[in-house]
Formats: C-alpha cells, sequence, structure tokens
C-alpha cells in the first residue's frame, strides 16, 4: 500500500503537467497572434512610407520636367532660327548614323 500514494501523487503531479502544458500551449497562441499583429501593423507603416516617397519622388520628377519644357520654350523663343538650324544639323547627323 505504499505504492499507492506514490502512484497517486504520479497521477496528480501527471494531471498539473498536463494543465501547465495546456497553459503553454495558449500563452504561445497569443503571443503568435501579437507578434503577427504587429508585424502586419510594420508592414503597413513600410508601405505607406514608400507610398509617400515615391510621391515626392513623382512630383520632383514633373516638376523638373516641366522646368525643363519651360526653359527649352523660351530658349526656343529667344532664338527661333538657332534652333532650327540646331534642329536641322541634328537630324541630318541621326539620317547618316542610320545609314550605316
Amino acid at each position: 500500500m505504499a505504492r499507492e500514494p506514490n502512484a497517486l501523487a504520479l497521477a496528480a503531479d501527471y494531471e498539473t503537467l498536463l494543465a501547465q502544458l495546456a497553459a503553454v500551449r495558449e500563452d504561445m497562441a497569443r503571443l503568435a497572434a501579437q507578434v503577427g499583429a504587429s508585424a502586419a501593423q510594420n508592414g503597413k507603416a513600410t508601405a505607406e512610407t514608400i507610398t509617400v516617397g515615391l510621391h515626392d519622388a513623382q512630383h520632383y520628377a514633373d516638376k523638373k520636367a516641366h522646368d525643363a519644357d519651360a526653359r527649352i520654350s523660351q530658349a526656343v523663343g529667344a532664338n527661333p532660327y538657332m534652333a532650327l538650324g540646331i534642329a536641322a544639323g541634328l537630324g541630318l547627323l541621326l539620317g547618316a548614323l542610320s545609314r550605316r
């Protein structure tokens, strides 16, 4: 009968261990959910930062293109015959290069 208390103690320890393992599983599931939510939130913030950066880059490129167009229009308006001569010369040069 000395073995019965040991058997009961082992059974109780086993049940306690099972309960603790179940609690660990629940904690791990909660932790995984929190890490997933945090990663998703960080991903969204990074995507928003990239979107804003691309928008700023597009705005900058549009502004530079508009400025270049305005300078070219001004230069052609100030020197129309020179612009015509340069365009004709480039046309002849490109035509000669394309024949080869």
